[in-house]
């Protein structure tokens, strides 16, 4: 049984004591009851599936060189090979019970040197440096940047070309591990 106070207002101005209170009662029914529990059993079936990005089923690689780093550009895929856009749906990353950050992602990336055209020596065996989540202008592509600074890179004395090979895999708690390898793109300094 729900039970409210109910108090008289017609002196509620003055510092005057209620002359009249009266308690109203509703009877609990078994649909209000049903109803309730229905409510709580779907907030936990959307907690349930929280820590996951709807359709995401891969990823896609491009890095961009600068002086002093590798700038890495990571693109989540459906399994057609179609960039997931923002806002989607409810289960984006940044829109309701689904919220995933940056810090549930486990990265790990390896950078080869290349010497006569192929893969040669592992230069490169770690994480992304500052991966965020990030959109490019006039894209609604959920994109995530991260960084290889290139003092971490060893050098490769027997490498014939500044080109190497990146393979980076991605995962969540709930989702992957992803990969995907860029092959003949810039690691060392012209």
């Amino acid at each position: 049984m729900f039970c409210f106070n109910l108090q008289s207002s017609r002196h509620a101005p003055r510092a005057v004591k209620p002359k009249s209170r009266r308690q109203v009662c509703f009877p609990a029914k078994r649909g209000n009851i049903q109803v309730v529990l229905s409510s709580v059993c779907v907030l936990v079936m959307l907690s349930c599936g929280s820590g996951e990005i709807q359709n995401f089923e891969g990823i896609e690689i491009q890095s961009d060189p600068r002086v002093d780093r590798i700038d890495i550009r990571i693109y989540l895929l459906d399994r057609n090979g179609i960039p997931l856009i923002w806002n989607q749906s409810i289960l984006s990353p940044s829109v309701g019970v689904s919220t995933i950050s940056e810090a549930d992602f486990t990265t790990n990336v390896k950078v080869y040197s290349m010497r006569n055209g192929a893969k040669h020596k592992k230069v490169y065996d770690g994480r992304l440096i500052d991966l965020r989540w990030s959109q490019e202008l006039n894209r609604l592509d959920r994109l995530l940047t991260a960084e290889i600074p290139r003092v971490l890179i060893e050098e490769d004395a027997e490498r014939d070309t500044p080109l190497g090979v990146i393979t980076v895999e991605i995962q969540t708690e709930k989702q992957g591990p992803f990969t995907d390898t860029l092959e003949r793109t810039a690691i060392y300094k012209f």
